[in-house]
């Protein structure tokens, strides 16, 4: 009989499978605010905003992901292996671009978030300020604001993971 606590997680990619295995714990940004998810979670699909997923594995050690948006589902009663009566849940993220957090170069992000800064404020914009009624957005502004959210993120998954193992 499997751990009834645990569940599998799958991170995936356009170009990999990021992340698969089983985990106690996952916690994200969603559309509707950040999630838990433990073995037993309640059927959903969602959307995954911006920000860093941490699993937690069987044995305790925690993986950080950045993730950059994309969809989650969960299900249950997914088989795990060859014995039929053996079920669990699932945790699928589908995200276009996403990190482990040890992959992440720490010095190309920080030159990748000042960068994005000095856009936005040469823009005029703030990542805090959205367009006025009848004004439209500049399609340079927003990508600026992305690529400074997406440095954001890169950065605080490090930062967490560092956190996590110190």
């Amino acid at each position: 009989m499997a751990d009834e606590s645990l569940f599998q997680i799958n991170v995936v990619t356009p170009e990999r499978i990021l992340l698969t295995g089983m985990a106690s714990e996952v916690f994200l940004r969603t559309g509707d605010g950040d999630l838990a998810f433990l073995a037993g979670h309640t059927p959903l699909v969602g959307s995954v905003q911006p920000g860093v997923v941490r699993v937690v594995r069987p044995e305790g050690d925690e993986v950080r992901v950045a993730v950059h948006g994309g969809f989650t589902q969960v299900e249950q009663g997914v088989p795990l292996g060859d014995d039929a009566d053996d079920a669990s849940t699932r945790v699928t993220l589908l995200v276009g671009v996403a990190e482990l957090a040890e992959e992440i170069d720490v010095d190309r992000a920080r030159v990748a978030l000042e960068a994005a800064e000095a856009r936005v404020a040469e823009l005029g914009g703030s990542a805090n300020r959205a367009p006025a009624e009848g004004e439209e957005s500049d399609p340079e502004l927003v990508e600026a604001e992305a690529a400074l959210l997406r440095a954001q993120v890169r950065l605080e998954a490090v930062d967490a993971a560092a956190t996590s193992s110190a």
